[in-house]
């Protein structure tokens, strides 16, 4: 199922992710992948059964980098475990990786700075 973040605030300290599913019986599964031809950013979540993609879109990026290394909770209840060292793994694996695509690899490139 992929699932998508559709707001995000910054509070007390952490990223609070709002998506519109219930993951309420999810929990994070400490791995990240990305789908470099919808420009995602995708965490993976168990449910016990299989793993679930939570995807973080373009539209998203900037707010991951202004509050890099804050705690992600996403709907009040499912912490992001590992993320930001997921994150870091796939942003120096995507410069000069031309397997990731020319377009994603220069929207990484400009929001985060690289």
């Amino acid at each position: 199922m992929d699932i998508y973040v559709d707001e995000i605030k910054y509070e007390e300290n952490t990223l609070k992710c709002h998506a519109e599913a219930d993951i309420s019986e999810m929990t994070g599964a400490s791995r990240m992948i990305v789908d470099s031809d919808n420009m995602s950013f995708i965490y993976l979540l168990d449910d016990g059964d299989a793993f679930q993609r939570l995807h973080f879109v373009k539209e998203t990026w900037s707010m991951l980098k202004d509050y890099k290394d804050s705690e992600i909770v996403v709907n009040g209840e499912v912490g992001l475990t590992d993320f930001w060292e997921e994150m870091d793994y796939l942003l120096e694996n995507i410069v000069d990786n031309n397997n990731y695509g020319k377009e994603f690899e220069t929207a990484v490139r400009e929001q985060f700075g690289l």
